[in-house]
């Protein structure tokens, strides 16, 4: 049977905590910064205090690894088009007369 990862089970299974040396991490504040990890939106200190989680928390690592590798799949899959400017403009028309309405 195939393992299924919507999106009820991503949260259930990234919302733990660990308990390591006495210290509790916060896992789940982790997989915030794995996100702006990939993205490069860490500062230094917060790319330093994550390492060192990665490093001690296993789990925080492979979930890392996963989306860090999704994140790749998915890169390497989509390719940018050019739209119409004209296109664009409608667009943007009929999204402020939504937003005026």
């Amino acid at each position: 049977m195939q393992n299924k990862w919507g999106i009820k089970k991503i949260a259930e299974t990234l919302s733990f905590k660990l308990k390591k040396q006495g210290n509790m991490y916060d896992c789940k504040a982790t997989l915030t910064r794995v996100m702006m990890a990939l993205d490069g939106e860490l500062t230094e200190a917060e790319e330093k205090a994550f390492l060192i989680h990665l490093h001690q928390c296993s789990p925080c690592l492979k979930k890392y690894e996963i989306e860090k590798s999704f994140k790749k799949f998915l890169t390497e899959k989509l390719c940018r088009q050019r739209i119409p400017s004209q296109l664009v403009d409608q667009i943007r028309a009929r999204i402020s007369s939504i937003a005026g309405s």
